[in-house]
């Protein structure tokens, strides 16, 4: 699935170029993690927990490839270990995300 980096972060329209970390200090929109969660199959959780949890379906160290849920936090870590740092143009560059955030 490819996408522009604006259909991913919440963005001033007035600047439409961050470096890398910038980018990353950019809040992702719900609906995206909701797009994105369709494409892998996998659940949507939005309010994510600190506190710790039996359950290792919801673990945030857990291998991507085991995860049953996405959430914002999986997405800036995979995006972390994607993106090049460079400086990005939101409307013009593109991200491709496979069948699995495991790169």
């Amino acid at each position: 699935m490819q996408v522009t980096l604006s259909e991913i972060f919440v963005h001033n329209v007035h600047q439409q170029r961050f470096s890398k970390e910038a980018l990353l200090n950019l809040d992702i929109k719900t609906e995206f993690v909701e797009r994105l969660a369709r494409y892998l199959g996998l659940g949507h959780i939005e309010n994510e927990t600190t506190e710790s949890n039996l359950c290792y379906a919801f673990e945030t160290n857990i291998n991507p490839d085991y995860k049953v849920v996405l959430s914002k936090s999986d997405i800036k870590s995979y995006l972390e270990k994607a993106l090049e740092p460079i400086e990005y143009h939101l409307e013009s560059d593109t991200i491709k995300f496979p069948k699995s955030l495991n790169p």
